[in-house]
């Protein structure tokens, strides 16, 4: 594996890595300002923190976002992109998320999935040019 490789992969796990940490972040910080119910309070089973927004549906599309932008892999972004809306699915048909919950957290994903993988790209433009104009 050559080194243009082994950099665009260190890259995406550097993007990937960022995302996940920003987003569930992001999403507990979101849950405790909120504090909405779950739906399933009184049943077995029912988590016990808060439900707005969903944070595994948040998750999932900030990093399908990331990825799809950072790769530009079609097959493998089509994957995650039906892995993303199963569980949307599965979050509101299991009663632990309202659809509002679900399309919320989609909806924050996908705008923090962007804007992570832009501002790590705008970095890595930038000190790319200014390492080259130092030399």
């Amino acid at each position: 594996m050559n080194r243009k490789w082994v950099r665009m992969y260190v890259q995406l796990i550097i993007v990937l890595l960022l995302t996940f940490g920003a987003s569930f972040s992001l999403a507990n910080l979101i849950k405790n300002i909120t504090k909405v119910p779950r739906p399933c309070v009184g049943l077995t089973n029912c988590p016990k923190d808060y439900s707005f927004p969903s944070r595994s549906v948040l998750v999932a599309f900030a990093l399908t976002v990331a990825f799809m932008l950072e790769t530009k892999n079609k097959f493998l972004s089509g994957v995650f992109a039906i892995i993303s809306t199963v569980i949307s699915a599965e979050r509101i048909i299991t009663v632990v998320h309202t659809p509002i919950d679900v399309i919320a957290g989609a909806v924050i994903g996908i705008i923090l999935g962007f804007l992570i993988q832009r501002a790590y790209l705008f970095l890595r433009f930038y000190y790319s040019e200014t390492r080259e104009i130092k030399k």
